[in-house]
This record gives structure tokens, sequence and C-alpha cells, in this order.
């Protein structure tokens, strides 16, 4: 019994620990502006669910979409080169 009571005072602890309600700060791969970094925390349910961004604790992640091949292309190729 002690091994049961011990394991549920870690787990209590842990869970302690654990941030609960809206992310207190912005992590993103790209540049964002101050109105949408107050947007992306004020509405941040509504960005979770858009697939916009993502919360880990306390953090609301912004990640960028992946480019496409041609918007890659557009993007990095050096002006006057061929793509490969």
């Amino acid at each position: 019994m002690t091994n049961i009571a011990g394991l549920l005072k870690r787990v209590e602890r842990i869970e302690a620990k654990q941030h609960v309600g809206a992310p207190v700060r912005i992590i993103a791969n790209y540049p964002v502006g101050n109105a949408a970094a107050r947007d992306a925390l004020t509405n941040w349910r509504q960005w979770v669910a858009g697939g916009r961004a993502t919360v880990k604790g306390e953090v609301l992640w912004l990640m960028q979409p992946p480019l496409s091949v041609e918007e890659w292309i557009a993007r990095y190729t050096p002006e006057g080169e061929a793509a490969h």
C-alpha cells in the first residue's frame, strides 16, 4: 500500500506544478508583431483550434505553416539562378 500512496503523492506534486489556464508566453518561428501577439494570447483557443498554434504548459507556440516546394523555390533561389 505504501507504494501506491507514494506514487499518488508524486502524481499530486507533479500535477500541482503544471500550468492551468491561458498561456502567458509566446514562442514563434516567424516574426510576430505586437498586435498579432496580443491577439494570439487573447484568442489563443481560436488560434489552437485553427491549427495556427499549440499550447505546451504556459507557452503558446506559433508555427508558420510549411512552405510548398514552389514557395520555397521562389523565396530561397537566388536571382538569376535556376532551381535544380
